[in-house]
This record gives C-alpha cells, structure tokens and sequence, in this order.
C-alpha cells in the first residue's frame, strides 16, 4: 500500500485515536501526523497533532459510547423527560424516571468497567466517579449528551459548570472537533500553488517540544491518578479501622455486660451458699442437742426401769 493511500482523513484519524487506551493515543498519534506529512497534507498534520490524550476517565466514556451507542445514547432523551417531570412538579413520573435513571447509571457504569477489564485496564473508583460524573452531565445538558455519545471526550464532563458552546455542562476542551480554518477557509484545505507543491515540506518528526510537554502531561496525570487511588484506599482503610473500632467497643459492652451478669449471678449464688452453710449448721446443731436429749431420755428410761425391778 502507498503512503498515498494510507493518508489519513481527520475525523477518521480522531476516531481511530479516541478508541485506543490512552497509553497507545500517543504513538499512533505520531504515525498518523507522520502518514499526513508524507502526502504533503500539513492542515491534517497538524490539526490530528492537536487532539489532545484523553485522560482515563474520558477514555472509559469514549469506550462506552463506542461499544454501547444505544445506552448512551438514551441520556439524552432520559435527561429530557426529567428535566420536563421536574418542571412539571410531576411527582409520580419524578420517582419513575429517576428510578431509570439509576438502574441506567449503574448500568453503564459496570458495563464501562467490564470494557476496561477485556482492554487490561482495572478501573479505580476515582476513575468511575469520573464516568458517573460524566454521565451526570450527560442527563442534565444534551449538548453534553451528544459531545458523550460521540466518544472523543479528552477530560471527564463536569455538569452545570457551562459546555463549549453555552450549554450547561463542561469539559476542559471536552470534545474534539476539527479547529476551524482561520477566516472563511473551506473546509477542506486550499489548492497548492505550483511553487508550493514544488518545495518538498520538511519532515522532521514529531517536536520533541510537544513531546516533552505530552510526557509532562502523561506524568501528572500518572500522579493525580495515584494520588486519588491512594486517597481512596486511605479513606477505605480508615472505614474499615472505624467499623472495627465500633465492633470491639460493641463486643466490649456485650462482655462487660456478661461479666456484670456473671459477678452479679456469682454473688447471689455465694449469698445463697453463705445461708444453707448456716442453715446446715444450725439443723447439726439441732440433730447434735436432740440426739442428746435421746441419750438422756434413754439412761433416764433404764434407770427407771431399774428401779421398778428392784421394788418387785
């Protein structure tokens, strides 16, 4: 295949990028620029080496969009029908959208993390707070629902911050469109004059400028994204130490409890022991002074007898 045919096209080539991991966005990015240059086609060069990576937030949107249109899709027609149940204070069609509304979310959500997981990526919380975020926005802007559903969004959507455009939702030069020629440019580029076409464009590879500041952006993102996970683990860990905590004071309570019942049980049975001890000593006593008396009775009964014998 020439280098001819293999020239890109720029809503082709923003559509090739914005479905790759944002770890091979760059690269290719840098084969199709190259692929532009070749055919002396710098308008496109340039404007595909402006898309800018997206991060992995919007990433996750874009798959999702791509791989479940219908879905996405839905937002905005959703959106639509609660924005109108709202402002017609119509309670009973509130509660039934809204309940779509999260069986939806929830959804889109596992189904974006599943996509994540067939691509290796294991995807963090902070990560679906983004798409939730993203979302969100989509449900309450339909600009922002059409920017979702055409699957190159460069940064999560932000809603009811302001949308390129006017709308209400935002998103950090949340979509990627084709810039707009400068003037009244067609919208394809101008034809060459012959010395133009004449002079061979210099192709010296990517600007190791743009190269620099891309790493520098991948780094931060790197670390923001760290930051947030270990944010997360750390509130995670510190939940779970919580709920120990009020387990073992629970556990506490319930043995302290028992061991009050237990002394109190103790003391009674003591109490209790204490008084048949005296009871059984006083009834020896009692058996000791009658068998006594017995004895008595009976020395005093042959006695008696003895003397009866006598006077006879």
């Amino acid at each position: 295949m020439s280098e001819e045919a293999a020239a890109p096209e720029f809503e082709d080539a923003a559509d090739e990028l914005y479905g790759l991991h944002p770890d091979r966005f760059v690269p290719r990015r840098g084969e199709l620029v190259k692929a532009a240059k070749a055919v002396k086609d710098k308008e496109t060069a340039t404007a595909i080496g402006a898309l800018r990576k997206p991060s992995l937030g919007a990433w996750l949107a874009n798959v999702l969009a791509r791989e479940s249109p219908d879905e996405v899709g839905a937002l905005e027609e959703l959106g639509g029908q609660l924005r109108h149940a709202q402002e017609s204070l119509s309670g009973d069609a509130l509660r039934t959208l809204t309940t779509q509304r999260r069986e939806l979310v929830g959804a889109l959500v596992a189904r974006a993390r599943k996509l994540a997981r067939e691509d290796g990526e294991k995807v963090g919380d902070s990560v679906a707070r983004d798409l939730e975020q993203t979302i969100a926005a989509a449900l309450a802007d339909p600009e922002a629902a059409r920017a979702f559903a055409a699957g190159r969004l460069t940064t999560p959507l932000e809603p009811g911050v302001g949308f390129t455009g006017g709308s209400s939702a935002r998103g950090s030069g949340g979509t990627t469109r084709r810039p707009p020629p400068r003037g009244t440019a067609p919208s394809r580029p101008a034809p060459r004059r012959r010395d133009e076409e004449a002079a061979p464009e210099p192709d010296d590879g990517p600007d190791p400028a743009e190269e620099e500041r891309e790493r520098a952006r991948e780094a931060a993102e790197r670390a923001v994204e760290r930051a947030r996970e270990e944010r997360d683990d750390t509130a995670r860990a510190a939940e779970r130490a919580r709920h120990r905590t009020e387990q073992a004071a629970s556990d506490h309570d319930e043995a302290a409890a028992a061991a009050r019942s237990l002394r109190e049980r103790l003391e009674r049975a003591e109490a209790e022991e204490s008084a048949a001890r005296e009871a059984l000593d006083a009834a020896r006593e009692a058996s000791e002074e009658a068998e006594a008396a017995a004895d008595e009775a009976r020395r005093a009964l042959d006695q008696a007898e003895a003397e009866r014998a006598d006077l006879e």
